[in-house]
């Protein structure tokens, strides 16, 4: 179906060389691009959590150096001894000065060894006591040179994360510092490395939720996350619609996870394919408007060509075709046109061929009416003149009956021999006729004798030798002289006579029909050896330096 019409081919091509190509390249471009927006976006989160997870377990380094340097100051020690705040405000400033850098990320308590609140850098109320047999002060205890991060057991405790820290006096727990994180210091410490945009979720080891940010509250990310991890699932399923990375906060047995939206959706994806779509479609109706113009412009002079050569083959080849483009298909046409004239001459010079071939086809024919008269009316000349004893009138009947016989006779072609016994009758009519007034020789290889001829191709020769080389000269002489010139056959004719004119020879020259009627077996012998054989073959004329002329027939030689 599509290389039945040019147009449905090029709109064809079209659609292989710039749509396809176009939705290929497109798709691959959209999954290059989504991959690579996902690996950077993936890379941003990686290093937006760690930044997190760092300044996190930072500040658990801060608060553990503050509390490193509470344990251990005389005048909190001296209070713990004491099991009571000292007078004054000694204690507070003291807490107070040493927490100076972390009071905005968390609340400081002093408990005694019973768990019992002696100060607080809370400005709300702090809790009163905190029990010793198990939870974080339990932990501290038994391991009073570390210190402990915990999720707040306690409910009632509006704080989420709290740090501990055992104070020994001579190896015995005289008390313990406590640091305790609420939702806002943990968005404080946070608030550098994250933005609201992010789902932020602390998970205890149990992967319990110790915080969550708004948006992560929202989602109910931490129950989803839990459900997960229990089921062996990975964190990031293909239905979320972001990605969530989880990291360690150091040595706290505690973990970050981050949630980011992803911002190449499925929706994303969708519209950049509908686009991609969308210029596919745009592109193919470019494609069919270009293609229908271009067909246009291609096909009208192919479309007047081919008028024209159905003219032709109807045998009118006047049409010609109209164009005045330069490219190819202009050539073309111009071609076109060329060889129409070129053919429309050659007919018109076969149509006068033609014309003459009947015409002397007319003439042979009327030459050939009822021959039997004209060979009996010889035969009784030649008897009677023999009876009446005139041996010339015999020997011209007799001679003229035999060149009237091979004249019409429906051979087209003789041997050479007897084209030259033909000339031999010729020549004894023509010295009864001059009185012996001239001599005739002709010298012709034996080895030519059998070459095929057109016949009455060489006595017209030697009859304008005679009758117009000899004109007005007694004693003149014809020598005919036939060889073998590389595969042609040459005869020469050649007389001593008044030589021929060079108005003549132009006119023999350009193969021009004489007017005057003596000189028609010229033009006549002319004209049959280029129908035979070609242009290449022929009669040529000159005149001899000595005086007198030559006429030269060339013709192949052939044997059959």
């Amino acid at each position: 179906m599509i290389r039945k019409s040019f147009k449905r081919e090029l709109l064809a091509a079209f659609i292989l060389v710039a749509i396809l190509p176009l939705i290929i390249s497109g798709t691959f471009l959209i999954r290059a691009f989504r991959t690579r927006i996902s690996q950077n976006y993936e890379e941003q989160a990686l290093s937006q959590i760690q930044a997190a997870a760092t300044e996190l377990d930072s500040k658990f380094s801060m608060f553990e150096y503050d509390m490193n340097a509470l344990s251990t100051d005389k005048i909190i020690l001296e209070m713990l001894s004491k099991n009571t705040p000292l007078t004054g405000s000694r204690s507070y400033r003291r807490l107070f000065t040493l927490t100076s850098d972390l009071r905005d990320y968390g609340d400081f308590t002093v408990y005694d060894q019973n768990g019992t609140s002696l100060i607080s850098t809370s400005s709300g109320d702090a809790l009163k006591s905190m029990p010793t047999y198990f939870g974080i002060l339990k932990e501290v205890s038994d391991t009073p040179s570390k210190t402990a991060i915990m999720k707040t057991q306690d409910y009632e405790d509006p704080s989420l994360i709290q740090i501990a820290k055992a104070v020994t006096i001579n190896g015995s727990c005289k008390g313990y510092i406590v640091a305790s994180l609420d939702s806002d210091n943990i968005s404080a410490i946070l608030s550098s490395t994250t933005d609201s945009s992010l789902e932020i979720v602390i998970l205890d080891r149990f992967w319990d939720q110790v915080y969550s940010n708004e948006r992560a509250s929202y989602d109910n990310v931490s129950a989803t996350l839990r459900y997960r991890r229990m089921k062996g699932l990975t964190i990031t399923q293909s239905q979320d619609s972001g990605i969530f990375f989880i990291r360690e906060i150091g040595d706290s047995k505690l973990s970050i996870v981050l949630g980011k939206e992803n911002i190449f959706t499925k929706d994303v994806t969708n519209t950049m394919t509908r686009v991609m779509l969308l210029m596919a479609f745009v592109s193919l109706f470019l494609c069919l408007i270009v293609a229908e113009i271009m067909s246009a412009h291609l096909t009208l002079p192919i479309k007047k060509l081919s008028d024209a050569m159905k003219k032709a083959e109807s045998g009118d080849l006047s049409l010609r075709v109209d164009t005045d483009r330069k490219d190819e298909l202009g050539q073309l046409g111009r071609n076109y046109n060329k060889m129409a004239g070129e053919l429309q001459n050659y007919m018109d010079l076969e149509i006068q061929k033609q014309k003459e071939l009947d015409d002397r086809t007319i003439a042979m024919m009327q030459a050939q009416l009822n021959p039997h008269f004209l060979y009996n009316t010889l035969d009784t000349m030649k008897w009677t003149a023999k009876a009446k004893n005139v041996p010339e009138v015999a020997t011209l009947a007799s001679s003229l009956a035999i060149i009237l016989r091979m004249s019409i006779s429906g051979n087209k072609f003789v041997k050479l021999e007897d084209e030259i016994n033909l000339v031999n009758y010729y020549i004894e009519i023509q010295k009864i006729r001059f009185s012996g007034n001239f001599s005739f020789d002709i010298e012709v290889p034996l080895e030519l004798e059998d070459c095929m001829v057109p016949k009455l191709i060489l006595q017209p020769v030697v009859e304008n030798a005679i009758v117009h080389g000899l004109s007005d000269k007694a004693g003149g002489h014809v020598f005919v002289n036939i060889y073998d010139d590389e595969g042609n056959l040459t005869m020469e004719v050649s007389d001593d006579g008044i030589g021929i004119s060079d108005e003549e020879i132009e006119r023999i020259e350009k193969r021009t029909r004489s007017d005057k009627q003596g000189h028609l077996g010229l033009y006549n012998v002319d004209t049959i050896i280029r129908l035979y054989y070609g242009d290449d073959y022929g009669i040529r004329a000159r005149r001899l330096s000595e005086g007198g002329t030559m006429i030269t027939v060339v013709l192949p030689i052939q044997r059959s």
